[in-house]
């Protein structure tokens, strides 16, 4: 179900801006507006993205602990969707939070996390951004 990136949320646009700029509590609050006012449709795909980039700002703190549970909501809100979904890979970002939440598992410190872990969530078509 491959959607124009034009469908995706403005403001969940501007979150994923700042996110990839590693920008994670501006991000947050992007995807929170997102959530809020979005289709039911939708609308958990925005909450797994603000729980991610709260599992990220959590890691800026130096609370590996927070940003699991973070990193753990998120991969349950992204369940129920298809791959690709709203220009989303789902299945890479599921892969993604699997990794981070083993890497947190095994000890390592938020700032290795930050920069081992760490990457951009690309969209299909990005000329938007």
């Amino acid at each position: 179900m491959q959607q124009r990136q034009a469908d995706f949320n403005q403001d969940a646009l501007k979150g994923l801006q700042d996110f990839n700029r590693q920008a994670f509590f501006d991000a947050h609050e992007y995807f929170e507006e997102a959530w809020r006012s979005s289709p039911l449709e939708e609308r958990e795909l925005y909450r797994a993205l603000l729980q991610i980039s709260g599992g990220f700002y959590r890691l800026t703190q130096g609370r590996p602990t927070a940003a699991h549970k973070f990193f753990d909501r998120a991969l349950h809100w992204l369940q129920p969707f298809p791959s690709p979904f709203k220009t989303v890979d789902i299945d890479s970002l599921r892969a993604w939070l699997t990794e981070l939440l083993n890497a947190l598992a095994e000890g390592h410190s938020s700032e290795a996390i930050l920069t081992q872990f760490f990457h951009p969530i690309d969209l299909s078509n990005q000329e938007a951004l």
